[in-house]
């Protein structure tokens, strides 16, 4: 939707309008250019040409105080949380508004990775609320690079892959961790300090996390050098992933301690249309593609390698979940026209609806959401308005609103919204 400068109208005046007679209307969404972002994904959806050859990272749909989202009212940009701060129980509605205090409980993204993210691991409401609180007895400014923890929320969040998506999440089975270590010569010396309990599991990647940088580079440098003196490996061999991460992270004298969790982690590919949960303690990365993604609206992130951004092993090792597990893969569950994924946690569901060209569907569920349009063009018909979407574009739909939607052409789009 473009965009109408309308000098008489002031963002108090649009808000106040709005509120009114609260109605669908488009999103500006707005993008971190974080080092590891993809250079093509977001530009091409977004219609525009990335010339300078940014990164464009993650295109943020939400309220988050570190990057909401506008709403365009009569031509106006307004900030999304600044509008649900006004009237909540009548655009959340008012369960949800006091179920989470007024505030829109969780956020979603387009996620598009060329390169390994950190090891990391996001806390759960108690950590969150512990970290929070110490950080800023510490006197850590909320915008500091060294800070862990930018809000009091747990960070639960599910990624839905648009494309071929490499992960890392989750500790492997104690009997495929065993075989790993032993399949590997160079870690000889490692092998006998495991013990293939989740007990002995926390001893040993403790014991990897917090040893002597000199040590750290014993165990990993021959182990690249092997690797790199075998050619180049296709990008589907967790080889190919571990080698870029040290391209990336590692320099001359200090190999990232994080390359360990490449053998200790399941390795996997997320398929388009397959997505995976990952609750508050497992500790996993995203090594590249591109997803939908949508979480508890946090921020909070502590880090353990891979990474130019601030680590903090301590603490990661504090929240850290040992639990030695396969990874479960999901497959959406298709009700009434929509494909859902159900996940056990109360701040968010991700919904996709696809639509051939000239079908139609009707919205008759009142609940407040986020929408993006990943493909084609649409009409979106409410009961006093018609509005037109095109790929890229997003749009809040309030508390109460039903609509009608008309693909013009092959549509898919991703809902977010709050579990019913």
């Amino acid at each position: 939707m473009d965009v109408l400068t309308n000098q008489s109208i002031t963002p108090n005046s649009a808000i106040q309008s709005y509120l009114l007679q609260p109605c669908i209307v488009p999103l500006h969404c707005k993008v971190q250019h974080y080092d590891w972002g993809d250079y093509e994904f977001i530009p091409r959806l977004l219609g525009i040409k990335n010339t300078s050859h940014k990164p464009y990272a993650e295109l943020w749909i939400g309220a988050h105080p570190d990057l909401p989202a506008d709403a365009v009212i009569d031509g106006i940009k307004v900030p999304l949380n600044r509008l649900l701060a006004r009237q909540p129980e009548n655009l959340l509605g008012p369960s949800i508004a006091k179920q989470f205090s007024g505030e829109l409980p969780f956020l979603m993204k387009i996620l598009a990775a060329r390169q390994p993210l950190s090891i990391q691991v996001h806390p759960d409401k108690k950590q969150a609320q512990i970290g929070f609180e110490q950080e800023n007895r510490l006197g850590i400014p909320l915008d500091s690079p060294r800070r862990n923890y930018r809000d009091l929320s747990h960070k639960p969040e599910l990624l839905c892959a648009l494309t071929p998506f490499y992960v890392l999440r989750g500790f492997r089975p104690l009997e495929e961790i065993t075989k790993v270590l032993e399949s590997i010569p160079e870690w000889k010396g490692l092998r006998e300090a495991f013990q293939p309990t989740e007990e002995g599991l926390k001893s040993f990647y403790s014991h990897l996390m917090t040893m002597p940088q000199e040590e750290v580079n014993e165990y990993l440098s021959p182990l690249i050098n092997r690797l790199r003196q075998q050619g180049e490996f296709p990008k589907s061999r967790l080889e190919y992933w571990l080698l870029k991460a040290d391209e990336l992270y590692s320099s001359a004298g200090r190999k990232d301690r994080g390359l360990f969790s490449f053998y200790l982690l399941n390795y996997f590919c997320l398929q388009p249309g397959e997505a995976i949960f990952l609750p508050s303690g497992v500790l996993h990365t995203y090594l590249g593609g591109v997803g939908v993604e949508i979480m508890a609206n946090s921020n909070n992130v502590v880090r353990g390698g891979l990474t130019k951004k601030h680590v903090d092993v301590p603490a990661l090792l504090e929240i850290v979940k040992f639990t030695a597990e396969a990874p479960e893969k999901m497959l959406p569950v298709t009700r009434s026209g929509l494909d859902s994924y159900p996940v056990p946690v109360e701040e968010f569901v991700l919904r996709r609806l696809p639509l051939p060209a000239g079908g139609t569907f009707e919205m008759e569920t009142s609940f407040f959401h986020l929408a993006i349009v990943l493909q084609g063009s649409l009409e979106l018909t409410t009961e006093t308005k018609t509005l037109t979407f095109h790929r890229g574009q997003s749009f809040l739909a309030p508390y109460g609103k039903s609509y009608r939607v008309h693909a013009q052409t092959d549509v898919e789009i991703f809902i977010g919204s709050c579990r019913q």
